[in-house]
């Protein structure tokens, strides 16, 4: 079971901290190449921000957000945040990047609310980004 300890939780946390980081890399490569206007800019930044701050606080509240009832692996929920981590950084469609940080940080707060069904939710959407993304970048 997925996040059902502190230390699981702490690692997630560390994956969501290390997507904050594609995602921060990703947006000034399309600052530089003119492939987002300033207001999704800000808006991105403002998503990073929170997605940092969403980790930030799981590191400080693991103990709290130990999550009963994921049926999904922790390898399998950690795998999946890397793959969207690892897409982020190849993924062409600002929309598509957008969309899949918006998405990583509804399943950061929905972790750190401690809530399975939301989680479980996020992580079906999160799971859709990447399928698509893959899709545009074969």
């Amino acid at each position: 079971m997925a996040l059902a300890t502190q230390q699981q939780v702490e690692e997630f946390a560390d994956s969501l901290s290390k997507s904050a980081d594609a995602v921060h890399e990703r947006l000034i490569n399309a600052i530089k190449n003119q492939e987002v206007d300033q207001l999704s800019a800000q808006s991105i930044f403002q998503d990073e921000a929170s997605l940092r701050q969403r980790a930030n606080s799981l590191y400080l509240e693991a103990a709290k957000s130990v999550v009963e009832g994921i049926s999904d692996s922790q390898e399998d929920i950690i795998k999946l945040v890397y793959s969207a981590q690892e897409k982020i950084k190849t993924i062409k469609e600002i929309a598509s990047f957008i969309d899949l940080t918006a998405d990583l940080l509804v399943l950061a707060s929905a972790a750190y609310a401690a809530k399975p069904a939301p989680i479980i939710a996020a992580l079906k959407e999160v799971k859709v980004d990447v399928s698509v993304i893959k899709k545009e970048l074969a």
